[in-house]
């Protein structure tokens, strides 16, 4: 006897299927898994599912090993990328986390998911500088013995004096464009600045970004630099201002030469390349035409541009970084062709945004999806496709659960799960024909089951 159906959608289908599934609590999902990987371990799908589910039950070292497995199958797989990344930050393994979710932003399908992993990425770049920075003081004893190459050369902030505070973030804006400059040689190699931040921080060897001498030698030390360049910016009078630069040989301590530049506040950009060429001539570097030529180049040449950057500097290092990109786009607003700050900006709001993704709202954004549906099914203890075509598998298995007639009129032709041979049942009748006698048992039906190809959000 054959039954008249609605037309349902694959969605309303897929969306039965997952509240079914959600029926199982965590644990036996992933007993579940565990069978069918037992069965099938070399399938990507079935691994990925299990990877997931063991992050779920927050069994990380389980889900790495699982996920691992997946990505070794299928290493284009966007899911399995994913939930790799949310499991090596949960272990603390940066670099890996980094490497996996650069992998989802290269065959991931979900758009949003890919934008906050761009952020994250950036958050995740500065949080391993500080990690590195911790890890390399608790090696102190060890790296002090470590002789540094003379052609590595780090400058640190140098110290203001004077009497109007408005320019005391030169100190960092000053360094930055020192370091700029010394990096136009290919003789030399600079220091991050960024990382070398992370070291003073980590030793807490400043306060207000002051440092000398002796603390400055340390750092070298610890970043493994030949030679620190250290110095201080003296405000002579509301309009003049005087820098004075030394270099410093790490492993001896001794100063190996000094340079020094007075000039207008006004004209702080000369001030600096007279001092970043004499400071070539205490490294013992010769330029080339081009190398100079470059150093000729201005970043902006609006102050008050510079001081917003130079704020924007300051603020990062604190870790503001709302406040940073803020700055640096003031210094944009002032001088629309400052390109550093056009970068900074981007780097401080990248960081910001990053410093907000979680797994939660990653999980959020998949909602809806493919990837979503992978996700839900791995969830209840299910394997799922992580293709459009898994939908309508999905969407079949769903429509065979709302329909026990094993004579397949709504799916297209199942079999009983415990009949020999797959033999077909009789079909069922339901109860509004058995109740008037009305249905027809030689008349014929139509099903219609609508597949839609599921967008990427």
């Amino acid at each position: 006897m054959r039954i008249l159906k609605p037309v349902i959608s694959n969605l309303l289908l897929v969306s039965v299927a997952a509240c079914a599934s959600a029926a199982l609590n965590p644990a036996d999902s992933v007993a579940r898994l565990e069978q069918q990987q037992k069965a099938n371990p070399t399938a990507a799908g079935v691994n990925r599912s299990l990877g997931i589910a063991y992050y779920e039950v927050k069994r990380y070292p389980d889900a790495r090993r699982a996920l691992e497995s997946a990505a070794k199958i299928d290493p284009k797989d966007g899911t399995t990328s994913l939930y790799l990344g949310l499991t090596d930050e949960e272990l603390g393994d940066l670099p890996a986390a980094k490497a996996a979710y650069s992998s989802y932003i290269q065959f991931g399908r979900t758009s949003r998911v890919r934008s906050q992993l761009q952020s994250r990425l950036a958050a995740l770049t500065r949080k391993e500088l500080v990690a590195d920075a911790k890890a390399t003081v608790a090696q102190e004893r060890a790296i002090a013995g470590q002789a540094g190459d003379a052609r590595t050369i780090a400058v640190l902030p140098l110290r203001f004096s004077g009497a109007d505070t408005t320019l005391k973030p030169l100190e960092r804006g000053l360094a930055d464009l020192l370091t700029t400059d010394l990096a136009r040689s290919s003789q030399l190699t600079l220091v991050e600045r960024t990382r070398m931040q992370a070291i003073i921080d980590e030793i807490s060897l400043q306060q207000s970004g002051a440092t000398d001498a002796g603390t400055n030698v340390r750092v070298g030390k610890l970043i493994k630099a030949g030679r620190v360049v250290q110095g201080s910016i003296l405000q002579v009078d509301p309009n003049n201002v005087n820098v004075t630069a030394g270099v410093v040989n790490v492993s001896t301590s001794q100063v190996q030469g000094t340079a020094q530049s007075s000039n207008l506040l006004e004209q702080i950009f000369s001030l600096e390349k007279d001092l970043a060429l004499k400071l070539f001539t205490e490294l013992g570097v010769t330029l080339t035409p081009a190398e100079r030529n470059a150093i000729e180049q201005r970043p902006t040449r609006s102050l008050a541009a510079f001081i917003a950057y130079s704020n924007g500097l300051k603020a990062g290092d604190e870790g503001r970084y709302d406040d940073a990109s803020r700055f640096f786009n003031d210094a944009v607003r002032i001088d629309p062709n400052f390109g550093a700050a056009q970068t900074k900006s981007a780097e401080a709001k990248a960081i910001a945004a990053g410093a907000q993704v979680s797994a939660a709202t990653v999980e959020s954004s998949l909602k809806g999806s493919t990837e979503g549906g992978v996700v839900n099914a791995a969830k209840g203890g299910n394997t799922a496709s992580n293709t459009s075509s898994g939908l309508g598998s999905s969407a079949q298995t769903a429509a065979a659960d709302l329909n026990p007639s094993a004579s397949g009129s709504a799916t297209g032709g199942a079999s009983s799960s415990g009949g020999s041979g797959g033999a077909s049942q009789p079909g069922q009748v339901d109860p509004a024909s058995a109740g008037t006698g009305s249905d027809n048992p030689t008349g014929t039906a139509k099903v219609t089951i609508v597949i839609t190809r599921p967008r990427t959000p």
